[in-house]
């Protein structure tokens, strides 16, 4: 499987995305549908052309937190993506995931 680029990724990609259900798999192959809840543009030092922001995802149900890592994000422009993941918190609505690209 050919490695995208993130550097190319931009908000506004993530942007066009904003409500809509991605996938993530996780380490055990298990893919959990995630909404996109959150784009932030970030005020920090990147060394790319775009600037740097965070996505937040919500995954759904009554789920357990997976652990930090880098896991796949199903994306449908590019294909899979693979991004570190932080789990920032659990709610009644499920788990909240954040990636930062930077």
């Amino acid at each position: 499987m050919e490695t995208y680029d993130l550097s190319k990724l931009t908000a506004q990609d993530f942007k066009d995305h904003l409500g809509q259900t991605l996938n993530i798999e996780f380490a055990n192959g298990e893919a959990v549908a995630a909404s996109v809840e959150k784009i932030t543009e970030l005020e920090t030092y990147s060394p790319l052309e775009r600037g740097a922001f965070s996505v937040v995802l919500q995954t759904p149900g009554d789920q357990n937190p997976r652990q930090q890592g880098i896991y796949k994000l199903l994306y449908p422009q590019s294909g899979p993506l693979e991004v570190f993941l932080v789990p920032i918190a659990r709610d009644k609505g499920g788990v909240k995931y954040e990636a930062v690209f930077s």
